[in-house]
């Protein structure tokens, strides 16, 4: 939404509520490029992520989205290296470009998505969708981005 909106006043980045500051100065609620910065939410899924709050839990496809669209490299200002983003190892994951991994979402949301996918239906169906808009390449590139937060 920062992105789509490109207020001045709140340049576009990958946090989210880093205007709230509830938890200290300088401090966003969530992290899409790293969800575990806020010390509760997955970056990752696991057999856990189920058990956590929903809002904490969503932390896995925010990290998807993120590395989907801007692959294994931190946004500017944050040092983390590729190893610290991935959770397969897969250093080198490139993105596949803001728009596309928005229009890939929406089309997944809109189309394929039902009130009781998981993260295994999220995949299938970004996948899907990916493939509907941009062939084999799409589908590759969120394969990947899934698989670097474990969802296989």
């Amino acid at each position: 939404v920062e992105f789509y909106a490109n207020n001045a006043m709140d340049k576009p980045d990958y946090l989210i509520g880093e205007e709230v500051q509830v938890n200290g100065a300088g401090k966003a609620l969530r992290y899409m490029f790293k969800p575990s910065r806020d010390g509760v939410s997955a970056d990752c899924w696991s057999g856990t992520v189920g058990g956590r709050d929903v809002h904490f839990g969503s932390g896995v496809a925010n990290h998807f989205f993120y590395l989907l669209a801007e692959g294994a490299v931190a946004p500017s200002g944050y040092n983390d290296p590729p190893a610290q983003l991935v959770c397969n190892g897969n250093t080198t994951l490139a993105g596949f470009g803001r728009d596309k991994a928005q229009r890939i979402w929406y089309r997944a949301l809109t189309v394929y998505f039902t009130s009781t996918t998981d993260y295994a239906g999220a995949r299938v169906a970004t996948m899907q969708a990916a493939r509907d808009l941009y062939g084999d390449a799409g589908s590759l590139a969120v394969g990947r981005a899934w698989s670097a937060v474990n969802v296989n």
